[in-house]
């Protein structure tokens, strides 16, 4: 990192500056221009902040994003697109997942009903409905992890989908 004052940063328009000195905590980071904070005291004060009231914060950001879906959407695609590599990996760990989780007893009659499964849920989105494959038991819950089998499959609205998140609720 360039070592520059601040001054100098704040003159060429820049949100961080590098002094190569400790912060009073003796973190040698970049610094915010705005309010001179080192970056690692700032994500240590953000990570007590969300710690001390997670609920609150979760609850926060679940109402912007449904009081703000355009712009909600929006920051998803461009978080996507600029994380490509984290998109894939995410994507490639779930289809393990699910591949892992597929019992090897399952016979003809079981692919074919969850192969019925996915095509009834793209043939909904298709004509434009917003409907997602869930596993009622998710495959890798915190508590319990169910099999992807026929009879661990539903077709739920995507809204449905994304407030349950990886969680069983029965």
């Amino acid at each position: 990192m360039n070592i520059i004052n601040r001054q100098d940063a704040k003159g060429q328009g820049l949100t961080r500056y590098f002094t190569g000195k400790p912060c009073i905590h003796g973190h040698v980071d970049e610094r915010l221009v705005a309010n001179k904070t080192c970056l690692t005291c700032s994500a240590i004060s953000s990570e007590k902040a969300k710690a001390k009231k997670p609920q609150k914060y979760h609850m926060l950001r679940k109402d912007w994003r449904q009081s703000n879906p355009i712009k909600s959407a929006a920051y998803t695609r461009k978080y996507i697109a600029k994380n490509k590599g984290d998109r894939n990996l995410w994507t490639a760990n779930y289809r393990s997942a699910k591949d892992a989780r597929q019992p090897s007893w399952l016979n003809a009659r079981h692919l074919f009903e969850m192969e019925s499964i996915y095509i009834y849920c793209a043939a909904l989105r298709s004509a434009g409905l917003d409907y997602h494959v869930d596993h009622i038991v998710p495959l890798r819950g915190g508590n319990v992890s169910g099999l992807h089998v026929p009879w661990n499959l539903q077709v739920i609205t995507g809204s449905e989908n994304m407030s349950k998140g990886n969680r069983f609720n029965g």
